[in-house]
């Protein structure tokens, strides 16, 4: 059967090593592809598949003109094995090298663009082994860039083999399942061939080092000069990061190879006060490294954990499970800055490089545009920025936002006023920066959660200044999470818009660990507890010593009654944080629905916010049949605390059973947009209202999706 398009062989030719079918893996490869090829495209593909090895193309022959002609295919599909990479074997050598020279020289290229605007390579690799690191190499080296293949890989310990049909995924480390895989192949394939048939109008380019790049990728950087210096520093730090990764021959890859924690810049400044400086110096550094969807990037809050700790770099690596650690400092010294940078191997704690960086400060932001070029280009398989955000234009501004961050990193009320003042004196000084606007946004809704501001007072102003931000520049992140987060907390008319704000900074900055911890509160709110999980799970992988995001997740395992995992997880939580604000209350919360009612007065005595445990307190008390206590614990919370925290209050009542006063606290609730309402579904201390018909209207009234 001749191929879709005219002139070519084959649709798909498939190149192995003949030794990695003698168990009949490959024939039982291609036979379920093809059943899923059949399944998944409309059009019958036409597949060269070398089944008989004594068909006059074993390894000991040349290639004849029947291979060139076979070779003339849409898509080469190598099987990636340990024995594959081998320069002197027929596969390697007469298929794999002679179809990428092939490719490269037809009409359509090798690399071309899908109609979602990524491109993609038409060799589309299935790899059955983890592979040496020479081996990796030398795929790399021909290809020009990174090797992305669908993985076909059992892993347990000591055990490196092809996934077979009948494997389950519970058993194999890498969770692949064989069926789901083939899957993935099939949708590869059929990307390629709709691409092929229906060409994109945007010709796809080659850089410099063989990688596919889109044709208006190069126009921001070429153009430019977008990223600060302490982006070029950062792509500078990933280039040896990655060179190392590819001429390391000595060590066997692991999971771990493309993960690393940013530790907090040491200030070498004669004034301590310059400390913001080199905080937002290591801070710069995590962010656009998190941008880059294809490294683990632990977040500021575990990573800024060792600050000050003189604690060994393999310790410091096991507790982040990261494989590198990037470590430095920062002088300023008059008119100039040094920035020194050492990359860390966590293993033996091996320093890989370092590298001093000497510049000018009133250049900080402002590099050569041929150094920035020089460096994309070799790194521009990994380089690829979802979000573009612009170069500071002014210095002082820059400043602001640094001191103002981490200002608000330090906690208490004081040091968020001053923040904020300063976030509003950069705005003064430039009005059109989206960074000044969105942090304002944010300092206001802290305000709120911190009891420091009304809603009344700064509801609008944190909505307006997140609008604000996202005005002057869509592409910007932050602008994006901060309006999520204060109608996530406030505005419930439009759930789908608060998740597509969520889903938009996803998508700008996918290994940012504050997001997964955003759409896990967001997924508990409205009742999407197994997504809610996932999520929960992914911010603790990314930063594991940041309380809030162990006590996000306990608050979903409470809500989903699996009481002994939100009793780990808010466990986990006060362990990093014995003050962390809710979350002895919330264990309180946690004993009492497990009967555990003197345990639960015992944890509600230790919560720090008053509101809280007075809440908790008076609901403990009266399950204790200790009513006088409960009554004046309950009268003093309604005395101070009417604002922002009705909703408390309302709970309360429901476990009284008073449910009219339940629901009159509810609806105040409602009135004064008390964020509480956002834990209305799987609410144990509301569990009794949710066959009252009140109950039903206030959820249509919160237009809670279905």
């Amino acid at each position: 059967m001749p191929s879709l398009i005219q002139g070519y062989e084959y649709d798909i030719f498939i190149s192995y090593r003949h030794n990695d079918n003698r168990s009949g893996w490959v024939t039982e490869f291609v036979n379920v592809l093809q059943e899923e090829l059949a399944a998944t495209i409309k059009e019958p593909l036409s597949i060269y598949f070398d089944k008989n090895p004594h068909d006059g193309l074993l390894e000991t022959h040349n290639v004849d003109k029947s291979l060139e002609g076979k070779l003339k295919c849409l898509i080469f599909l190598p099987i990636i094995s340990q024995t594959y990479c081998d320069t002197k074997s027929f596969a390697w050598q007469h298929e794999f090298v002679a179809f990428n020279k092939l490719a490269k020289d037809d009409r359509f290229g090798r690399d071309i663009k899908l109609s979602n605007g990524n491109v993609t390579s038409r060799i589309l690799p299935i790899k059955i082994h983890d592979l040496d690191a020479e081996d990796k190499s030398l795929l790399e080296t021909e290809i020009g860039g990174v090797l992305r293949a669908i993985e076909f890989i059992y892993k347990e310990a000591g055990v490196n083999r092809p996934l077979k049909s009948t494997d389950s995924k519970t058993d194999n480390q890498n969770k692949t399942d064989y069926r789901n895989q083939v899957n993935k192949v099939a949708n590869a394939i059929k990307e390629i061939i709709t691409a092929i048939k229906n060409p994109s109008s945007t010709p796809s380019t080659t850089a410099g080092n063989g990688q596919p790049v889109t044709g208006n990728a190069q126009t921001p950087i070429r153009k430019k000069a977008i990223i600060t210096s302490l982006a070029v520093l950062l792509i500078v730090i990933i280039g040896g990061f990655i060179y190392q990764q590819r001429t390391n021959t000595n060590e066997q890859p692991t999971q771990l190879d493309k993960s690393i924690a940013v530790l907090p810049f040491v200030n070498m400044s004669n004034d301590p006060e310059q400390e913001y400086f080199s905080d937002g110096v290591s801070e710069e550094l995590i962010n656009i490294l998190s941008r880059i969807t294809e490294l683990k990037v632990i977040a500021r809050t575990s990573s800024f954990s060792f600050k000050g700790k003189n604690e060994d770099v393999r310790e410091i690596g096991r507790k982040l499970d990261v494989a590198h650690l990037l470590s430095g400092s920062v002088r300023k010294a008059g008119l100039y800055l040094r920035i020194n940078a050492n990359l860390i191997n966590v293993s033996d704690g091996s320093n890989l490089w370092s590298k001093t960086y000497e510049y000018e400060l009133k250049d900080v932001f402002k590099i050569q545009e041929d150094v920035a070029n020089d460096v994309v280009k070799e790194l521009r398989a990994k380089l690829v920025l979802k979000e573009n955000v612009k170069a500071y234009d002014n210095n002082e501004v820059y400043d602001l936002l640094l001191h103002g961050k981490f200002l608000m990193e330090q906690h208490g009320q004081g040091n968020l006023r001053k923040a904020i003042e300063m976030y509003r004196k950069a705005i003064e000084i430039d009005s059109t920066d989206a960074r000044a606007w969105a942090a304002l946004s944010l300092g206001y809704n802290y305000q709120i959660l911190i009891g420091d501001a009304t809603i009344e007072e700064n509801y609008e102003r944190a909505k307006q200044a997140a609008l604000r931000a996202i005005k002057l520049d869509d592409n910007y992140a932050e602008g994006h999470r901060a309006l999520a987060m204060i109608l996530h907390s406030h505005e419930w008319e439009d759930w789908v818009r608060i998740e597509n704000e969520y889903q938009t900074v996803y998508s700008m900055n996918p290994g940012n660990a504050v997001i997964f911890k955003n759409l896990c509160q967001l997924y508990t709110t409205f009742g999407r507890f197994e997504k809610a999980i996932q999520m929960g799970a992914k911010a603790i992988e990314l930063d594991p010593v940041a309380p809030g995001n162990y006590l996000s997740l306990g608050r979903t395992y409470l809500a989903l009654s699996q009481y002994q995992n939100a009793l780990g997880m808010i466990n986990k939580s006060i362990a990093i944080d014995t003050a962390l604000s809710t979350a002895h209350s919330e264990k309180s919360k946690t004993y009492l629905v497990m009967g555990k009612v003197s345990e639960a007065v015992e944890e509600a005595k230790l919560e720090p916010v008053e509101g809280w445990r007075l809440h908790s307190l008076a609901i403990a008390y009266f399950s204790l049949n200790q009513n006088i206590e409960a009554d004046r614990l309950l009268k003093e919370l309604i005395d101070k605390h009417t604002i922002g925290f009705a909703y408390q209050i309302a709970c309360v009542y429901a476990m009284r059973n008073d449910k009219d006063k339940a629901f009159e606290w509810l609806e105040e609730a409602y009135r004064q947009r008390d964020n509480g309402l956002t834990r209305l579904l799987g609410e144990p201390f509301l569990k009794n209202l949710e066959k009252d018909p009140r109950y039903l209207e206030l959820l249509r009234k919160m237009n809670f999706p279905k």
